[in-house]
């Protein structure tokens, strides 16, 4: 079965048209502000994936979908922006239909343009060394489970991980040959461990030197100092020669935070967290009720699309 399939189906969202029209509405007043002077051509998107633009079943909803294609059919330059290795990436943005996006991953330390028939492109790779800051937390967690992303094929890890998790898994080997060169990310899963103790545990550790966001479950993402998706969605924009202030970035983890606070127009999807809230400048319902999708309505309303 195609590793795309996933992508390919629907969700139906639950929630009103009138509800959804109402948020509709609220995003589109107020754009003006936020996107003031942007046109559709000198506008960038980022999205977020998992818990913004797709449910936990992988699936889009149709609303978003159609809108997507809207914006991009208007100029807009779409940009998927995320925490995931290129090979998990990928299936998305041919999910969506997509004939040219730009892909910023591994929370900002692989940049890309994908174009339908060309393929991807890797156009910008950060790397660090990652051998100080495993050290300080395999003394904490000496259990954990560690990968390392191997840009753009996918991660080799000390261990197998949890069924359903890092499917992208190339191989697995010792620890010390996991960090014996630079790498764009580095991540640790330690599981049976509670979110609330993982968190707790994690405060004795100095992360001076490296870029670090917790992911679900007892996740932890590393990537090289001063990388985010921010970076990467300036990197974008200077490649594109777009103004900054005519962005626009979705997201609802720890991992969006940097992106939030870059964007003209960053907007917190369905999420509560304190931090990621502060980051955005609006917030929007979760993606089971079409929160993404009413931004997007919003923007191409704006730009008459």
């Amino acid at each position: 079965m195609s590793t795309d399939a996933p992508y390919r189906g629907t969700f139906t969202p639950n929630i009103t048209e009138a509800a959804y029209l109402d948020q509709v509405t609220h995003h589109l007043q107020q754009l003006p502000t936020y996107l003031a002077g942007a046109t559709a051509q000198g506008t960038v998107v980022a999205l977020d994936i998992d818990g913004t633009i797709v449910n936990a079943g992988q699936q889009f909803s149709p609303r978003f979908r159609d809108v997507t294609k809207r914006l991009v059919a208007a100029g807009v330059q779409l940009c998927i922006a995320t925490g995931r290795s290129i090979p998990a990436t990928l299936p998305v943005v041919r999910g969506l239909g997509l004939e040219s996006a730009w892909v910023v991953s591994t929370n900002g330390a692989v940049i890309g343009h994908f174009q339908l028939g060309a393929g991807y492109r890797m156009t910008q790779k950060h790397t660090f060394d990652a051998r100080e800051i495993v050290a300080k937390l395999q003394a904490v967690f000496p259990e954990a489970l560690f990968g390392v992303e191997d840009s753009p094929g996918g991660f080799r890890t000390n261990r197998a991980f949890p069924a359903g998790e890092l499917t992208e898994i190339i191989a697995v080997a010792p620890l010390e040959e996991l960090l014996a060169q630079p790498v764009t990310r580095a991540v640790l899963r330690v599981p049976g461990l509670g979110i609330a103790e993982f968190r707790r545990a994690l405060q004795a550790v100095n992360f001076a030197g490296v870029e670090h966001a917790i992911g679900l479950n007892t996740w932890l993402d590393l990537n090289p100092p001063g990388i985010s998706k921010g970076t990467g969605i300036a990197e974008v924009c200077r490649e594109l020669g777009t103004d900054p202030a005519h962005t626009v970035a979705l997201g609802d983890g720890e991992n969006d935070v940097a992106m939030l606070r870059f964007a003209g127009y960053g907007v917190a999807v369905g999420t509560q967290d304190p931090e990621v809230v502060r980051a955005a400048k609006d917030h929007t319902f979760e993606v089971e009720r079409d929160g993404s999708a009413a931004v997007l309505e919003a923007l191409a309303r704006y730009f008459g699309a």
